[in-house]
């Protein structure tokens, strides 16, 4: 073989790289869109049973957990309270009466009531969700 050997395959032309930079893109673009979840809305125990939000809508409602039964309890913040469907978490050892926290899950009407699914629980204050004083 000599020094002035050609080459045998050319490179990828500049069209050719810039077609798979763009699909790589739009493959991560996908993938990112369905494995993302679904945000939920921070919001009140009196947001929450103002009619304001409905069937379906994905909330987090922070409140002070009282009522406590197998499956369900009650939570509430001020003059207004919502019921929680625990039935499919696994509760945190921490989880007790009267004690705050935070729900993420699915609003329900459940007989005309209002009744939050819930998916997920925090125990303790949700500060971070807090709105800072002006």
């Amino acid at each position: 073989m000599s020094n002035q050997e050609r080459r045998t395959i050319s490179p990828w032309s500049t069209w050719s790289k810039g077609l798979l930079a763009f699909s790589i893109l739009v493959i991560t673009g996908i993938v990112i869109f369905f494995t993302v979840d679904e945000q939920s809305m921070y919001i009140s125990v009196e947001d929450a049973v103002s009619g304001d939000y409905g069937d379906g809508d994905n909330l987090q409602i922070h409140g002070m957990v009282t009522s406590l039964k197998v499956g369900d309890c009650v939570l509430v913040d001020g003059n207004f309270s919502i019921k929680i469907d625990i039935s499919s978490l696994i509760l945190p050892d921490t989880f007790a009466e009267d004690k705050s926290a935070t729900f993420t899950g699915i609003l329900q009407v459940v007989d005309g009531e209002f009744v939050l699914k819930a998916q997920n629980v925090q125990m303790g204050c949700p500060s971070k969700y807090e709105p800072a004083e002006e």
